[in-house]
């Protein structure tokens, strides 16, 4: 095993002062090459390595972003990391900081200004912010650099990178309708993200020949475990398929809902997707994994998270880039919407 040297090491091998050692080998400061040739030396042969959070302090470049996640219903951050959206969106944005030659920090929620700005951030990454988030305001106060996963309409100018829902969901509910879906239930959250904003207005505008439409609000604000989300969402679920006339397709906005919704159609005696239709809007691993596997939209997050650090890392003064991205969303069609023998699993 290979100890790790401190700078006081190395200045004592050196027979120098720790501050010309410090000097010496992060340039600054007034040091003679001889003794500068002689400090970089004894600090190689004793491995060396300055940390990160010195080395950013002493050439007054903070190299650092945090990653900001939202605050969903009262899920600890142990709960959201365990949610195949979350997880997945820390690794990408942890191996894109490393790209742009930082490291990442996760936070649960924002500190007061103060201990903010004390931290000493190149910037933050802020995921799913509601209407109004407070997050943003404070941020605009302290003026640190940040850029949004998801918009803040009421901060139209913060810099932000969402996917393009409308456009997804249009497409879902065409493919839900050409299945044979003529009572669609929409499976909402009470959380005020854009993302369920955009579906919702999308959902109210959709008008396919014949079809009706119904939107169902599944309260997950006091919530503590994503198996109470998933309890309440069964239950819900339970109400609309005992509906007269009973629904032929249900979409789930939010994680899990669709598994939910399956096993809710289970205990009815009904199957899936032969008598019911059940779909996702975000695709994740229970929806790839699940039996059947469940149709989702695939909201490309990783490259959510790439276009958020370069605008993060960007020219904050250069007008010419828009400040502000839309990602593209895809179908991904699988059994459980597929009456048809032909059917995709991928």
């Amino acid at each position: 095993m290979i100890e790790r040297a401190t700078l006081a090491d190395v200045a004592r091998a050196a027979a120098v002062s720790p501050t010309t050692a410090s000097h010496a080998l992060s340039g600054k400061g007034r040091v003679d090459a001889r003794t500068r040739a002689h400090v970089q030396k004894i600090a190689q042969e004793l491995n060396y390595v300055p940390s990160r959070a010195a080395r950013s302090l002493a050439l007054g470049r903070p190299d650092t972003i945090g990653l900001v996640l939202p605050r969903v219903a009262e899920l600890s951050l142990d709960e959201l990391l365990t949610t195949d959206a979350y997880g997945r969106l820390a690794v990408w944005a942890s191996q894109h900081a490393l790209v742009h030659g930082c490291a990442l920090t996760i936070l649960p929620d924002l500190k007061p200004p103060t201990e903010l700005l004390a931290m000493g951030l190149k910037g933050l990454i802020v995921v799913d912010p509601v209407e109004g988030d407070p997050r943003c305001r404070m941020l605009d106060q302290t003026q640190v650099p940040y850029v949004l996963i998801g918009r803040d309409d009421q901060h139209p100018d913060a810099p932000s990178v969402s996917p393009d829902t409308s456009s997804a969901i249009r497409a879902m509910l065409d493919h839900l309708h050409e299945q044979g879906a003529r009572r669609i239930v929409l499976l909402a959250s009470d959380v005020n993200w854009s993302a369920g904003r955009d579906a919702l207005e999308e959902f109210a505008s959709w008008h396919a020949t014949g079809s009706t439409a119904v939107a169902h609000t599944v309260e997950v604000g006091t919530c503590r475990t994503r198996e109470e989300i998933g309890a309440r969402a069964r239950s819900v679920a339970l109400e609309a398929l005992r509906s007269d006339p009973r629904p032929d397709a249900v979409l789930g906005l939010f994680d899990g809902f669709a598994g939910a919704v399956v096993t809710a159609a289970r205990e009815m005696g009904l199957t899936v997707p032969d008598d019911l239709l059940v779909a996702q809007d975000i695709d994740s691993g229970l929806a790839r994994l699940g039996d059947p596997p469940i149709t989702a939209i695939d909201i490309h997050q990783e490259e959510q998270v790439a276009t958020a650090m370069e605008l993060l890392m960007g020219d904050p003064d250069d007008h010419a880039t828009p400040r502000s991205r839309v990602v593209p969303a895809t179908l991904s069609v699988r059994r459980s919407t597929s009456r048809a023998t032909a059917h995709t699993d991928g």
